[in-house]
């Protein structure tokens, strides 16, 4: 018997459930079923992304405050295991006190390790994406240009230790074309980005440790999405490659039926 941990993307509470992501969903349900079939011990996680600007401006435009506001859509979410007869054992919060701590001992930890560094810059900021833009990213020059004084994520110093770690697992992504699209958008070079906001602009997030101006930009909060483990999953080994190969095709031929 293998023990196999699986979790969905967190999606946004920024309105209700959508088909895209009762798709992702399904799928990951039905991994989750074939492995319990199989006799493996499974850990399904899933939940909600409850932080960041476009979350915080909706709750304003409606009225509520920013934790009764995700409260009340989280829940909609949760309700598809009823509706969609889904068998996930953990519904994840990332406005859970347990996620904000994991996620304020995982800057500690990055900023140790020599990766975050605090600069002053200009940045054409979407709120939509709650992402960064280029100029070649810009419709109509509508995402605003907002002087900023953040932390960065040293990005560009991983680029060697990607590439790697690519080369020493060459199934770490799959299927293989995904893992060299990543490969060459590594080699084409990293850049580092920000991975925090001003509280005075935008209060909603999980405050930077050690710096109560900051919050953390909302994907740097996420990147360690993976629930709560029970303590005797906390140590599983990752699937397998082959048990890998196997969901891939499971979720292949589940897509064609």
């Amino acid at each position: 018997m293998s023990k196999y941990y699986i979790t969905t993307t967190a999606p946004y509470v920024n309105s209700a459930p959508h088909i895209g992501f009762a798709l992702e969903i399904i799928q990951a349900d039905v991994i989750a079923r074939i492995g319990r079939a199989r006799g493996d011990e499974v850990f399904f996680n899933t939940g909600t992304d409850e932080h960041g600007k476009k979350i915080y401006e909706k709750a304003r435009e409606e009225g509520k405050e920013p934790q009764e506001y995700v409260d009340e859509y989280a829940a909609k979410f949760d309700d598809l295991k009823k509706s969609l007869n889904l068998s996930y054992n953990s519904f994840w919060r990332s406005t859970h006190p347990d996620h904000i701590l994991a996620a304020q001992e995982m800057w500690r930890r990055v900023d140790a390790a020599g990766y975050i560094e605090k600069g002053i810059y200009k940045a054409k900021y979407c709120v939509g994406c709650e992402l960064e833009k280029t100029d070649s990213d810009l419709v109509e020059g509508k995402c605003p240009l907002h002087p900023k004084e953040n932390y960065f994520f040293k990005f560009s110093q991983l680029k060697d230790k990607l590439l790697a770690h690519y080369d020493k697992f060459p199934d770490f992504v799959i299927p293989k074309h995904r893992q060299t699209e990543i490969r060459n958008f590594v080699k084409a070079g990293l850049a580092d980005f920000s991975i925090s906001r001003l509280a005075s602009k935008m209060p909603w997030g999980v405050p930077v440790p050690g710096d109560e101006k900051q919050v953390m930009y909302v994907w740097f909060t996420s990147r360690h999405w993976d629930g709560p483990h029970p303590p005797k999953l906390r140590r599983a080994s990752p699937p397998t490659s082959k048990l890998r190969q196997e969901n891939h095709q499971n979720l292949k031929n589940f897509g064609e039926q």
